[in-house]
């Protein structure tokens, strides 16, 4: 295990509440800052557009990340696409898919929005969406069976939900979907620098840079095993070859769809921030979180009144409190300790809204959350539900 206390110094922040809202967004460590510093404060400049000294350091510092992440994935870097974020990820796929009438898309029941939206969206360009039930927060491989059909070009699908933390059989669900002939986008948000994940054997994988990675607000990445099906959605600068009154051509993937002036600092932030997460190590990572869970689960689940939704060990808990909204839990919750949680319906509205029609509130750990702020945590819970 590493060391916690330690750790805890690279986030200042936490010295002042207990922060447990990491499924929204993790909290950013020293380094990571002290890295977007240092190109504004050193060598700040355009990336890949200058022959100066600036434009190289930034353009190779830029570039390492995408090293880094590929290192830390275990692809080739040539095959990472930076985004804003997960949702952009997504988007970029769902826009930049050549749809014909009457092409199918599968999601789920469980989905973010962002994983969800997007495919509704392409109903106005005649694209079948079919949705996969869930039942108690997870799939039934049988219904993805089911639901296939020679026209389903793409199944999406979340690794592990942001409501209830369930995980989902998602290698299963792959080799149903490649078999059907269909390609497969994994949403990573929850799941990438909380548990081990292999992308290999996803044709899509989304990833933020702002949850388990650590990194900066406004980070990501698409990681693509073939760039074949997109094509570019958002023209701009820096992603094209050559240029004249009649035409144009583009730059080889993944520079084509990276249009315009990136987010050069949150990249390289990103980057120190994941050689933290890797000098920790993802299984260490996920034991401890795991562990984080079951106290979690067993503390508020022996308190009356209480309803928890998700499974024990899940370091993302949802629950309710009897006849308590979720919102006036939450800020009970900051009023008497200081405790960060989220509440309401999570932007996963259908899934949320199935549990309770205002949402729940929801506990979620991070690396750096320790025993004791768990223990404070539940005991605040028991003191609002003796309190009502």
């Amino acid at each position: 295990m590493y060391d916690l206390a330690r750790l805890r110094e690279e986030f200042p922040v936490l010295s002042t509440c207990i922060y447990l809202d990491s499924a929204s967004t993790s909290q950013t460590p020293h380094r990571a800052v002290a890295a977007m510093c240092a190109y504004f404060y050193e060598y700040a400049a355009n990336h890949g557009r200058g022959s100066h000294h600036l434009a190289r350091k930034t353009t190779e510092e830029y570039e390492r990340t995408r090293e880094v992440l590929g290192n830390f994935l275990g692809v080739d870097p040539g095959h990472l696409v930076f985004t804003r974020n997960a949702t952009d990820a997504i988007n970029l796929v769902a826009h930049g898919t050549c749809w014909e009438p009457g092409d199918e898309v599968i999601t789920t029941a469980l989905e973010h929005h962002a994983n969800f939206l997007p495919w509704m969206a392409q109903k106005a360009r005649g694209v079948v969406v079919k949705v996969l039930p869930q039942r108690r927060g997870m799939l039934d491989p049988a219904d993805l069976q089911e639901a296939l059909s020679p026209r389903t070009r793409l199944v999406a699908v979340t690794h592990v939900t942001n409501v209830l933390g369930t995980v989902q059989p998602v290698r299963e669900i792959a080799g149903i979907a490649h078999d059907a002939g269909a390609s497969v986008l994994l949403d990573a948000a929850q799941s990438v620098g909380h548990m081990p994940l292999d992308v290999r054997g996803f044709d899509f994988v989304a990833l933020p840079g702002h949850k388990g990675l650590l990194g900066p607000q406004g980070t990501g990445a698409l990681y693509a095993a073939d760039y074949s099906a997109l094509s570019v959605s958002c023209h701009g600068g820096g992603i094209v070859e050559d240029v004249s009154l009649d035409g144009f051509s583009l730059l080889p993937p993944p520079a084509r769809f990276e249009p315009g002036t990136p987010n050069i600092p949150g990249v390289i932030g990103l980057g120190a921030a994941i050689r933290l997460v890797e000098e920790l190590g993802v299984g260490e990572i996920h034991r401890h979180e795991t562990r984080l869970g079951v106290q979690v689960h067993e503390g508020l689940s022996a308190i009356a009144g209480v309803a928890v939704y998700s499974p024990r060990g899940s370091p993302v808990v949802s629950f309710n409190l009897e006849g308590m909204d979720p919102h006036g839990c939450a800020t009970d919750l900051d009023r008497r300790q200081g405790i960060c949680v989220r509440s309401g319906l999570h932007c996963a509205h259908p899934l949320a809204s199935s549990l309770h029609p205002a949402g729940t509130v929801r506990a979620s750990m991070g690396c750096y959350t320790t025993p004791d702020e768990v223990a404070t945590f539940v005991e605040t819970v028991r003191e609002i539900a003796g309190a009502r």
